[in-house]
């Protein structure tokens, strides 16, 4: 029997590139995906499975058609949402499906890569850079405060229940197909907006703080690698090991671009708990594993240009 590789959350932003990666260098291997949302006829799977983690049916229904030998814990919520909602899914979600995991899967072959974020350290001081995976965490939002307690949880089922769970703490991901709310394709939208209506006026919150961005298809080959070569119990960070200043990302998409726009400081888009700098120290992942990423800043970027236009 081939082994089967489940992709929770496979239809976002993550979860789809995580899919064509497997697929591209995977062979020989049944891969299965869930979503809360209906499948589109790009994601090429074996087998799809519609489901919320929340419901414990869905979940045990899921899990014993499948009986996976690895898993990619992508799926939850994200965003300025309600705590509780947040925790409903992130955090109780994930354990009906860890808990069905145990019940129905081999421990000794399960291999699960746990999909956190940077978030989770929050607030950051200047002489903490780079950020270990030793770093205590600060969570300043709720959705950083549920990726921890999704995080703690895992860990927890690691020491009491032997569960094979790798947590990739992913730091600021960009790429093809990223999302309009998020930096930098937020910026990509109003610089197509200025060439549309011919207008220069171009809103920003803060840009001078620097963030560690990481390619979308980086990330999802770091998943595959974490799945062989990662130790059980341990998190790694996936990032570039590089920060750059939001300022400069926007100066990079307007080369890019050819388009120059006058930039204007929005209150509504600042931060009031706005972390000042963030860079990723990624000695443990390249050592352990290997990986480190390959897709630069500006090959990304211009990737993202080439996808939008």
């Amino acid at each position: 029997m081939p082994k089967r590789i489940l992709i929770t959350g496979a239809t976002g932003f993550v979860g789809s590139w995580t899919v064509r990666h497997f697929k591209a260098v995977r062979s020989g291997v049944e891969l299965w995906a869930t979503s809360n949302e209906p499948a589109s006829a790009r994601l090429e799977v074996d087998e799809f499975v519609q489901a919320d983690l929340f419901d414990n049916q869905a979940v045990q229904s899921l899990v014993e058609k499948c009986r996976p030998d690895e898993v990619v814990h992508l799926a939850g919520l994200t965003g300025n949402i309600p705590l509780a909602e947040l925790i409903r899914v992130n955090v109780i979600g994930t354990e009906n499906l860890y808990n069905t995991l145990i019940t129905n899967c081999d421990l000794d072959k399960l291999r699960i890569v746990q999909v956190s974020s940077a978030a989770t350290y929050g607030m950051i001081r200047s002489e903490e850079l780079p950020i270990t995976e030793q770093q205590q965490p600060r969570p300043v939002s709720s959705y950083a405060l549920s990726k921890l307690m999704q995080d703690y949880l895992a860990l927890s089922l690691w020491r009491r229940k032997g569960l094979g769970v790798i947590i990739a703490r992913v730091f600021n991901i960009l790429g093809p197909g990223q999302p309009d709310s998020l930096v930098p394709m937020t910026f990509i939208r109003q610089l197509i907006n200025t060439k549309d209506t011919d207008t220069e006026s171009f809103k920003v919150g803060n840009i001078s703080s620097r963030r560690d961005f990481v390619d979308v298809r980086d990330v999802a080959s770091a998943f595959n690698i974490l799945m062989s070569r990662g130790r059980p119990g341990e998190i790694y960070n996936v990032a570039s090991g590089e920060d750059i200043s939001i300022e400069e990302v926007i100066e990079k998409l307007t080369q890019i671009s050819k388009i120059q726009v006058t930039i204007h400081k929005a209150a509504e888009r600042m931060r009031a708990a706005d972390v000042a700098s963030v860079r990723a120290d990624i000695s443990r992942i390249k050592i352990e594993t290997g990986w480190e990423p390959k897709i630069s800043l500006d090959d990304s970027l211009k990737a993202m240009w080439d996808n939008t236009e």
